[in-house]
Protein backbone atom coordinates (compact mmCIF):
# COMPACT_ATOMS: atom_id res chain seq x y z
CA UNK A 1 0.00 0.00 0.00
CA UNK A 2 2.83 2.38 0.85
CA UNK A 3 4.36 1.76 -2.58
CA UNK A 4 1.07 2.59 -4.29
CA UNK A 5 0.73 5.84 -2.32
CA UNK A 6 4.36 6.73 -3.08
CA UNK A 7 3.84 6.00 -6.77
CA UNK A 8 0.67 8.12 -6.83
CA UNK A 9 2.46 10.97 -5.04
CA UNK A 10 5.27 10.90 -7.62
CA UNK A 11 2.78 10.87 -10.51
CA UNK A 12 0.80 13.73 -8.99
CA UNK A 13 3.96 15.78 -8.40
CA UNK A 14 5.08 15.14 -11.99
CA UNK A 15 1.68 16.14 -13.39
CA UNK A 16 1.54 19.33 -11.29
CA UNK A 17 5.06 20.37 -12.31
CA UNK A 18 4.34 19.52 -15.96
CA UNK A 19 1.16 21.60 -15.82
CA UNK A 20 3.10 24.54 -14.35
CA UNK A 21 6.02 24.22 -16.74
CA UNK A 22 6.17 26.71 -19.58
CA UNK A 23 6.70 25.58 -23.11
CA UNK A 24 9.56 27.01 -25.14
CA UNK A 25 7.09 29.12 -27.13
CA UNK A 26 5.49 30.50 -23.97
CA UNK A 27 8.95 31.50 -22.75
CA UNK A 28 9.67 33.15 -26.11
CA UNK A 29 6.42 35.13 -25.96
CA UNK A 30 7.17 36.24 -22.40
CA UNK A 31 10.67 37.28 -23.50
CA UNK A 32 9.13 39.39 -26.27
CA UNK A 33 6.73 40.89 -23.73
CA UNK A 34 9.60 41.70 -21.37
CA UNK A 35 11.51 43.36 -24.22
CA UNK A 36 8.46 45.55 -24.90
CA UNK A 37 8.21 46.58 -21.23
CA UNK A 38 11.92 47.46 -21.23
CA UNK A 39 11.71 49.42 -24.49
CA UNK A 40 8.64 51.38 -23.41
CA UNK A 41 10.21 52.04 -19.98
CA UNK A 42 13.32 53.38 -21.70
CA UNK A 43 11.13 55.47 -24.02
CA UNK A 44 13.16 53.83 -26.80
CA UNK A 45 11.02 54.14 -29.93
CA UNK A 46 13.61 52.54 -32.28
CA UNK A 47 13.73 49.49 -29.97
CA UNK A 48 9.91 49.35 -29.91
CA UNK A 49 9.81 49.55 -33.68
CA UNK A 50 11.74 46.25 -33.82
CA UNK A 51 9.14 44.63 -31.52
CA UNK A 52 6.02 45.46 -33.55
CA UNK A 53 4.67 44.16 -36.84
CA UNK A 54 4.93 47.08 -39.24
CA UNK A 55 1.45 46.70 -40.70
CA UNK A 56 -1.78 48.65 -41.14
CA UNK A 57 -3.68 46.32 -38.78
CA UNK A 58 -1.66 46.84 -35.58
CA UNK A 59 -3.56 48.52 -32.74
CA UNK A 60 -2.72 50.28 -29.50
CA UNK A 61 -5.13 51.47 -26.83
CA UNK A 62 -3.21 53.42 -24.21
CA UNK A 63 -4.74 54.20 -20.81
CA UNK A 64 -5.29 57.76 -22.05
CA UNK A 65 -6.68 56.74 -25.47
CA UNK A 66 -10.15 57.89 -26.38
CA UNK A 67 -10.21 55.54 -29.38
CA UNK A 68 -8.06 52.71 -30.74
CA UNK A 69 -5.00 53.85 -32.67
CA UNK A 70 -4.66 51.74 -35.82
CA UNK A 71 -1.74 51.25 -38.22
CA UNK A 72 1.95 51.13 -37.46
CA UNK A 73 2.76 54.76 -38.33
CA UNK A 74 -0.04 56.02 -36.05
CA UNK A 75 0.92 53.59 -33.27
CA UNK A 76 4.58 54.63 -33.53
CA UNK A 77 3.58 58.30 -33.28
CA UNK A 78 1.83 57.61 -29.96
CA UNK A 79 5.07 56.20 -28.55
CA UNK A 80 7.06 59.18 -29.88
CA UNK A 81 4.54 61.57 -28.31
CA UNK A 82 4.54 59.61 -25.06
CA UNK A 83 8.34 59.70 -24.84
CA UNK A 84 8.25 63.50 -25.22
CA UNK A 85 5.71 63.93 -22.37
CA UNK A 86 7.79 62.17 -19.72
CA UNK A 87 11.29 62.45 -18.29
CA UNK A 88 10.97 59.10 -16.52
CA UNK A 89 8.81 56.16 -17.39
CA UNK A 90 8.58 52.65 -15.94
CA UNK A 91 6.17 49.90 -16.95
CA UNK A 92 6.14 46.46 -15.34
CA UNK A 93 3.68 43.69 -16.15
CA UNK A 94 3.02 41.67 -13.01
CA UNK A 95 1.69 38.13 -12.94
CA UNK A 96 1.79 37.72 -16.73
CA UNK A 97 -0.24 34.87 -18.17
CA UNK A 98 0.76 33.69 -21.63
CA UNK A 99 -1.55 31.88 -24.02
CA UNK A 100 -0.16 30.43 -27.24
CA UNK A 101 -3.15 29.97 -29.52
CA UNK A 102 -1.40 28.60 -32.59
CA UNK A 103 2.10 28.35 -34.00
CA UNK A 104 1.81 32.02 -35.05
CA UNK A 105 -0.48 33.71 -32.51
CA UNK A 106 -0.34 34.31 -28.78
CA UNK A 107 -1.34 36.82 -26.14
CA UNK A 108 -0.20 37.88 -22.69
CA UNK A 109 -2.42 39.30 -19.95
CA UNK A 110 -1.55 40.80 -16.60
CA UNK A 111 -1.60 43.90 -14.44
CA UNK A 112 0.65 46.66 -15.68
CA UNK A 113 2.05 49.07 -13.13
CA UNK A 114 3.00 52.46 -14.45
CA UNK A 115 5.24 54.99 -12.72
CA UNK A 116 6.35 58.13 -14.50
CA UNK A 117 7.40 61.71 -14.14
CA UNK A 118 5.96 64.23 -16.57
CA UNK A 119 8.14 66.95 -18.06
CA UNK A 120 6.56 69.42 -15.61
CA UNK A 121 7.81 67.28 -12.69
CA UNK A 122 4.39 65.87 -11.82
CA UNK A 123 4.33 62.16 -10.86
CA UNK A 124 1.95 59.76 -12.52
CA UNK A 125 1.20 56.29 -11.14
CA UNK A 126 -1.54 53.79 -11.82
CA UNK A 127 -2.24 50.16 -12.65
CA UNK A 128 -3.93 48.81 -15.75
CA UNK A 129 -5.40 45.54 -16.96
CA UNK A 130 -3.28 44.76 -19.98
CA UNK A 131 -3.36 42.48 -22.98
CA UNK A 132 -0.58 42.22 -25.55
CA UNK A 133 -1.29 40.23 -28.70
CA UNK A 134 1.57 38.70 -30.67
CA UNK A 135 2.08 37.35 -34.16
CA UNK A 136 5.03 35.12 -34.93
CA UNK A 137 7.11 36.21 -37.91
CA UNK A 138 9.93 33.79 -38.66
CA UNK A 139 11.30 32.96 -35.24
CA UNK A 140 10.31 36.26 -33.61
CA UNK A 141 7.13 37.09 -31.68
CA UNK A 142 6.02 40.63 -32.60
CA UNK A 143 3.27 42.80 -31.15
CA UNK A 144 0.11 43.46 -33.10
CA UNK A 145 -2.00 44.85 -30.24
CA UNK A 146 -1.31 46.49 -26.89
CA UNK A 147 -4.21 47.53 -24.69
CA UNK A 148 -3.87 48.92 -21.17
CA UNK A 149 -7.12 49.78 -19.40
CA UNK A 150 -6.69 51.68 -16.13
CA UNK A 151 -8.00 49.92 -13.05
CA UNK A 152 -10.57 52.18 -11.48
CA UNK A 153 -10.66 52.50 -7.72
CA UNK A 154 -14.09 51.66 -6.27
Amino acid sequence: MRQVISALAVLLAFNVSAANAQTAEEKNVLAANDAFDKAISARDVPAMEKLWVNAPYVVVIHPSSIAPVVGWESVKKTFVDQAARYTEFKVVLTEPKVHVLSPTSAYVTGIETFEAKRTNGEAATFSANTINVYEKRGDQWLLVTHQATPIRKP
